[in-house]
This record gives structure tokens, sequence and C-alpha cells, in this order.
């Protein structure tokens, strides 16, 4: 099959999207397809590339090239919820000079796409690895809760939070128009990104399959076999993984050690991996923070880990949890969004409830004082990070492709 994926981002920009896209991709083009990722042109990268035999086209948008102040970040380049004249022209010269089988789309990328379906007439798999089809902050959550569902007026209120009122008011509107027609399968990475989806404008009866997010194979190896990293403190530490801001509960977590420091005598170092925010709270004593740690240290960091910690509030899948277990670390998670599908609680990890910090010190002090405990979740979560895996997910990925294939 030859494929065409659309997607905001790619790699060098590295995400939980970024990072799953490239592993599909590659596994895709072992198992003998021909995988091409279009994505949005940025200053240091080249227009057409090959990257692990990926193709790699990137494309101008309005915003990166006529508007380049929307961008907040212009190695980062944003596409609104509403189709972008330079990106659509694009992607239209790129389906008349070559014929694939199936475009796959992965986020706001796709409404460029939109209008051009009709006239190519190729089959299209959307896969929401967020809340962007229902949410424009993605989240789907409302003054730091899950939210009930979309309404107009609320969405403008919420994402002017964080986009401000004139962006706020364009993205919403355009979100709220979308009626979503020329997806052929819908995908979601979780239950939970699943069951937002389903409040989206989408043409009636369309279902939504859940497909995991994946990892590459081969990640536990990469955990064994690299050497632990000097800058880890000696003795016993607690991982996190992930950015420092308060939608990760970063600030439950700190609390959660802070209780810790008063209730052990001699409580392992907290560590940190990942990118300070400005919400970041501050750290207590005995938090060391790293960012830009390389993907082989990060996991051979998990395996020497007395207990992972993903406190998130609202996880779309959950990839850092996945590969935590499969380094073998014993897991203490929040029990919400997306975790749900990959941790189960008592079983291959403990759950705590989101946001409560009490619950995250109890669960973490067990992983610490019962080492009968710690020794089970290790080899439990081991074998259940290996669901996740490319070996497992791609399969079915196939599968969804040959469907829609079948019935152009």
């Amino acid at each position: 099959m030859k494929i065409l994926h659309l997607a905001n981002l790619y790699t060098p920009v590295i995400g939980g999207l970024e990072r799953s896209i490239a592993t599909s991709g590659e596994a895709m083009v072992r198992r003998g397809h021909e995988i091409t990722v279009l994505t949005l042109a940025t200053p240091a990268a080249e227009d057409d590339e090959e990257i692990n035999g990926v193709r790699v086209l990137r494309v101008p948008s309005v915003a990166g090239r006529l508007l380049p102040g929307l961008n907040a970040d212009r190695a980062k380049p944003f596409h609104p919820t509403a189709p972008d004249p330079l990106t659509t022209a694009a992607i239209a010269r790129v389906l008349r000079a070559e014929r694939f089988d199936l475009v796959h789309s992965h986020d706001w990328l796709m409404y460029s796409y939109l209008p051009l379906h009709r006239r190519f007439g190729l089959p299209h798999v959307h896969t929401a690895h967020d809340f962007s089809l229902t949410c424009v902050r993605k989240t789907f959550s409302y003054d730091g809760a899950r939210c009930a569902g979309p309404g107009l007026s609320r969405c403008l209120t919420c994402a002017a939070q964080q986009y401000g009122r004139p962006r706020s008011l364009l993205l919403t509107t355009a979100l709220h128009a979308q009626r979503h027609r020329g997806i052929t399968a819908l995908t979601a990475i979780s239950s939970a990104v699943a069951d937002g989806v389903r409040q989206a404008r989408l043409p009636a009866g369309m279902p939504v399959r859940v497909i995991s997010s994946l990892v590459p194979d081969g990640l536990d190896a990469l955990a064994r076999d690299t050497p632990r990293p000097l800058w880890l403190p000696d003795g016993r530490y607690l991982l996190f993984v992930g950015q420092l801001g308060p939608h990760k509960g970063i600030d439950v977590l700190f609390e959660a050690y802070r209780r810790l420091g008063a209730t052990m005598a001699d409580p392992p170092r907290l560590v940190c991996l990942g990118a300070r925010r400005p919400d970041t709270p501050p750290e207590p004593p005995g938090v060391l923070i790293r960012s830009d740690v390389p993907h082989a240290e990060v996991m051979a960091a998990w395996r020497g880990a007395a207990a992972g910690v993903v406190p998130s509030l609202l996880e779309g899948m959950g990839q850092v949890a996945v590969e935590a277990m499969l380094a073998g670390t014993p897991l203490v998670a929040s029990a919400s969004g997306g975790l749900l599908d990959v941790v189960r609680d008592e079983v291959d990890g403990l759950l705590a409830p989101p946001g409560d910090a009490g619950a995250l010190h109890d669960a973490l002090l067990r992983v610490l004082t019962d080492h009968d405990l710690a020794g089970r979740l290790r080899a439990a979560g081991h074998r259940r990070g290996l669901e996740f895996t490319a070996a497992r997910v791609v399969p079915q990925i196939e599968e969804v492709y040959r469907a829609c294939i079948a019935t152009r």
C-alpha cells in the first residue's frame, strides 16, 4: 500500500503524536508499504527528505509564509481549525503528482485536505490522538475538570485562556462549523479520546474504533542495554517524564513528594525529565529537573527507578506510561483518561484519583516499602507494555487500511 500521512508536525519536532506517526510509518515501511508524511514547513528542515525509509514533504502555510507572527514558535508551525489555502494547494499538487491508495490524517492539518476529498476520492482515515475534534484546547477539560461537552459560549471563554480572545473566536467558531464530511474511517488512541470525539460534529452513524497509540519495538532492550546515565542521583529515586505543568499533575506530584519527606526517614530523590513552563510550580527540596534528555537515557532512567509516576489530570493515552512499564518500572498513575486503557489497578500498576496528592502519596509509599508488590508490578507491567508495541498495533492499522480500500 502507498499511504499519505497528514500531520502538523513531524521529526525533528518530538512529541507523543509525532513519535507515534514515525513509529507506525517506519514499521509500515519494514512491512513493505510506501509511506509519505506531508507536514508543515519549518525553517530548519528540508522540504523533501527521507527519514528512516519514510519520505517527508514539508509544505507552506499562510501562517508560516505570510503571517509568521501567528506561530508562537516558528519551529512548531500551527494549523488552524479551517483550511489553509497554501496548504490545501500544496496537498492537491502532491495528490496530482503521485498515486496514493489512502490518506491518513492525524490532527488539524486534515482541514486543509477535506475540501479535496471529493475531487480525489481517496479513502481517508483520521486518527484522533487527543480531543482536538471537539475541543480547541485539545484537552477536553474545563476549570481543571473534565468538560461536560462542547458549547460555543463556554468554549469561547475557555479557549481565550490559551489563545486570547481574537484567536479563540476564530478557532472555536471554525471548529464548531466543521461537519467532518470526507472521513472514511475514524479511530481514536484510547477509550477516553473516543468518548470525547463522539461529541464532535460527525457524519451520522460514523463509528469510532479504538486503536491504541504505539511505541517502537525493542524499548525494553534499549532500557536494559543503555548504561545508567551519570546525571542520575545516587541511591533510590522516583521518576517523572513529561512537561512540568499542572495538566500533567506536576503540582500534585510535588505535594505528594513533600508528604513523602514527612513520612519516610530517608525518602528517595524525585527526578523530573521535562521542560519547565510558565505555570511550573516551585519544586520542593530533593527534586532534580533535567530537560532535553536523549530517549535512550530516558529509558535507562526508567529501568533504574524505584517507582515511576504519571499523575496527569487527563491523558489521551499515556505513551510515557507504556515506556515505563516496558523498562520494568513499578508504576503509579492517575485513574483518568487513556491511562485507564493502559494501567490495570493492582495488576500491572497502581492507580490514584487524579488531583489527589494524598492518594498519590499513599500509592508511592506502598511501592517504595512493599518490595514484593514492586517486584510483581515490574514483571506484570513489562508484559502489559508489550501489548502497545508496533508489532501488536501496526497489524490493526493495516486492517483498517485494507477495509477502507476494499470499499472505495
